[in-house]
């Protein structure tokens, strides 16, 4: 069964009221977030779909406290039985924080997220260890000066 690497992010906004509104808390972010934390998961799944269904599976009791956020950057609840699209933007609240769907990816065996790239690639699960053992990461990412 192929393994999918789901990208988020958490999110705490300034204001406590908008911890209980995530629709509020979603349009206000671009400006009045004062934190963010990026965070990926793996998740094994026949299809995307399904990776979404168990990815959300661990993070909401159920689909009524999830929204979709449309081409217009809105939220609105997802309507009745409707899929997860891997490509669309979701959001919810958990502990407190607004979460952010980014994406996911089809994960290759044996491969990690590479350390230096943040995301934007795969390596052997060997190298990124070495990296890391060698560079380290800082609260604010690698803190490698990897200049060629």
């Amino acid at each position: 069964m192929p393994t999918y690497r789901v990208y988020y992010a958490s999110r705490e906004p300034k204001d406590g009221a908008l911890r209980a509104d995530p629709r509020r808390a979603y349009t206000a972010m671009s400006s009045d977030y004062f934190s963010e934390t990026e965070w990926e998961e793996e998740v094994e799944a026949r299809n995307s779909e399904e990776a979404l269904e168990a990815f959300f599976g661990e993070h909401i009791k159920d689909r009524s406290e999830v929204m979709l956020v449309d081409e217009d950057g809105e939220a609105r609840p997802l309507e009745g039985l409707e899929d997860y699209d891997w490509g669309r933007t979701y959001i919810w609240m958990e502990d407190g924080k607004l979460m952010e769907y980014q994406g996911l990816d089809e994960a290759t065996p044996g491969k990690v997220t590479c350390p230096l790239c943040e995301g934007a690639g795969e390596v052997d699960e060997e190298v990124a260890e070495e990296f890391l053992e060698e560079y380290g990461e800082g609260e604010d990412g690698i803190d490698a000066d990897v200049q060629g």
